[in-house]
């Protein structure tokens, strides 16, 4: 065996997904590039471990590398098992020789050298480590590649969770014989039957090592996994790995340190974004429930009408939750960080007099414009409209996300302090911090809805074209639009004959008077945060009062330099 090498890992069993999570640091929102998480041996649960040593391998611990008896044995079965459980020769140490140094090619010259380095492999690398590089490389079917990323694609939680559930972990081992067959079964009854047949199996094989109790292993049921989403940027997940591939080109930018969306693209990363679940379910759940009562196939009027909703937290700058549009897939354009319109008087009003200052305010119709603009564009507005125009609402513009940070350094928190908004917490590779946001940004907290209601700006653009409410509570503070396009989506378009708001009083679904586009999206916002807060919030509707709007001050103060939240 000395004259045996062990080559160099293939380039593929090496590869990682990069992984895009939620703000808790461990709930995967989507993954980039091949879909592989490695874990450490420790992270898997031992009923894992041993539920795939009795599917695959009963005897790992004690051969050396290859079973002459195990190859013979698995010829004999093959030609008496009628199909039932047709058993490989190969064992787990031969197995990863394959996927890890080797290739799938089926030649006699492969499996000779594949049988040699196994026994080298087995001589020279721990039985942990051979497992370990096992577990992280074999393919399980819906895309996936290592136990950490089945785990999530079949039963949607890391392995670790599967420390005291054995039939998931018998699942998973059930699936190594043939994943890409055994990967129907929800759709196709005769494999779904044989993976029964195969998980019955390995559960046997556990009792038999004396790995599972008999009992135990009696009152197990056949698991039912999570359904699969082929396309893993579908609905609302694109949108956020979108938008956190754009924010880490802007810190590449300022910090060559950071790794840009071509470098992530490749694997390897984990990118904590700083998106809560609870925050994007409610963005994504307030606005299906007003657009659902739209009507497009009967009124024009409803038809190509687009929402955006961006929820940041005023204390750090960080966007907890938005809304960007229906599916990345089918629309990739992000309508809470992409669809910029004017703000209108109403609402950019009293931004602009605190974004810029109440002396710069006074000043917007002398030869500051340039200034104003670059003031204005730290701020996440610009300018539209001819040069000759003053600046006014109706002359700037901004997404739902930069409308939501002025607002909340502006008017929301009390003092102005503006944070710029972001969406990256952290970068790690291999379990290790490369870049993270500063500690006071990192504490956007789950709790930051709590809290009294805070003051509200709404009103449409002069052209009756977009339609915005800005509004909050506790710390969070919310911006919305809404806007439509013709057919072909080439221009806007007016909002009217929108059909009008549905408001529940009681026991009925009354429409609610007014301007309808306005009156919708106030509610889809004010959904929102009820949403979150968990508990019903009174309808000022509902006593014929208005939403509190914002008086703008004759004096604001000047506004301190834009901060982000990097370091």
């Amino acid at each position: 065996m000395a004259l045996v090498s062990i080559p160099q890992p293939n380039d593929f069993a090496t590869r990682q997904e990069t992984s895009f999570r939620y703000a808790d640091g461990s709930t995967q929102i989507a993954h980039v590039g091949v879909n592989r998480d490695s874990v450490p041996i420790e992270a898997i649960p031992l009923v894992v471990q041993h539920s795939v040593l009795a599917a695959e391998d009963r005897g790992f611990y004690t051969e050396s590398g290859v079973s002459p008896t195990g190859i013979l044995r698995a010829v004999k079965d093959n030609l008496t098992a009628g199909g039932g459980n047709p058993q490989g020769g190969s064992t787990i140490t031969q197995q990863y020789v394959k996927n890890y140094y080797l290739t799938q090619q089926q030649t006699i010259g492969r499996k000779i050298r594949e049988a040699l380095i196994a026994v080298k492999t087995d001589q020279t690398e721990s039985k942990d480590t051979i497992l370990q590089n096992y577990l992280n490389t074999i393919y399980f079917g819906r895309n996936s590649y290592g136990i950490e990323t089945a785990s999530r694609a079949y039963f949607g939680v890391p392995v670790a969770a599967l420390a005291d559930d054995p039939a998931k972990a018998a699942y998973l081992a059930a699936l190594i014989q043939s994943p890409y067959y055994f990967s129907t079964a929800d759709a196709d009854p005769e494999a779904a039957q044989r993976l029964v047949q195969r998980w019955n199996y390995v559960l046997d094989g556990m009792v038999q090592q004396h790995w599972l109790a008999a009992a135990d292993r009696a009152r197990l049921t056949f698991p039912r996994p999570v359904p699969y989403r082929s396309n893993d940027l579908a609905g609302p997940n694109g949108y956020a790995v979108n938008a956190a591939m754009r924010d880490l080109d802007r810190l590449h930018e300022q910090n060559p340190d950071v790794p840009d969306s071509t470098a992530v693209s490749r694997g390897g990363y984990t990118v904590v974004t700083t998106f809560r679940p609870e925050y994007m379910r409610a963005a994504e759940q307030a606005v299906a429930r007003s657009m659902a009562t739209l009507d497009p196939a009967g009124n024009p009027g409803d038809r190509d009408v687009h929402v955006g909703l961006a929820a940041v937290d005023s204390a750090t700058g960080a966007v907890l939750g938005f809304y960007g549009g229906p599916d990345f897939v089918t629309q990739p354009f992000n309508d809470a960080m992409q669809a910029a319109g004017p703000l209108g008087a109403r609402v950019g009003g009293p931004l602009l007099r605190a974004a810029i200052g109440a002396a710069k305010a006074a000043a917007v119709r002398d030869d500051t414009r340039t200034t104003l603009t670059a003031v204005l564009a730290e701020h996440g507005l610009r300018t539209i409209g001819s040069s000759g125009e003053p600046i006014s609402g109706e002359t700037v513009a901004a997404t739902p996300t930069a409308a939501a940070a002025l607002f909340a350094g502006a008017l929301f928190s009390g003092s102005y302090s503006y944070h710029r908004p972001y969406t990256v917490a952290a970068v790690l590779q291999d379990g290790q911090v490369l870049w993270q946001a500063d500690e006071s940004a990192v504490r956007a907290s789950a709790g930051a809805v709590r809290g009294p209601a805070g003051p509200t700006l709404a009103g449409m653009d002069g052209a009756e074209q977009w339609a915005w409410t800005l509004t909050g509570r506790g710390r969070v503070a919310v911006a919305a639009n809404m806007y439509a396009t013709v057919p072909g989506g080439q221009r806007n378009r007016r909002l009217d004959g929108v059909t009008a708001a549905i408001a529940t009083t009681g026991t009925a679904d009354v429409p609610v008077p007014g301007p309808n586009a306005q009156e919708r999206i106030e509610r889809i916002a004010r959904d929102f945060l009820v949403g979150l807060a968990g508990t019903p919030a009174a309808d000022p509707r509902a006593s014929g009062e208005r939403l509190p709007a914002v008086t703008p001050s004759a004096t604001a103060p000047e506004p301190r330099t834009a901060t982000g939240p990097g370091r």
